[in-house]
């Protein structure tokens, strides 16, 4: 599998486009909006490049609709 189609990478980036995009899903996950511009590319860069770490995954579990989705399901796009 390469990592320009792994399932973790892709369904982060549907997740960032049902939020609203890259700047909604900002403030969704952090509680503010980005206080620059470079902020605001460097999670653009951290989205796109889908090297997610911990304290990530926990926000998108706490603070986004992930209902349903298991671990396997999430990092290797089985059901």
């Amino acid at each position: 599998m390469t990592t320009k189609h792994h399932p973790a990478r892709l369904y982060v980036k549907k997740l960032k486009d049902v939020y609203g995009g890259y700047k909604d899903f900002y403030v969704l996950l952090y509680g503010h909006d980005p206080e620059s511009p470079n902020e605001l590319q460097r999670f653009i860069n951290y989205v796109n490049r889908g090297s997610y770490n911990l304290e990530f995954l926990e926000m998108l579990v706490t603070k986004t609709d992930t209902k349903g989705i298991t671990l396997e399901e999430f990092i290797l796009g089985k059901k």
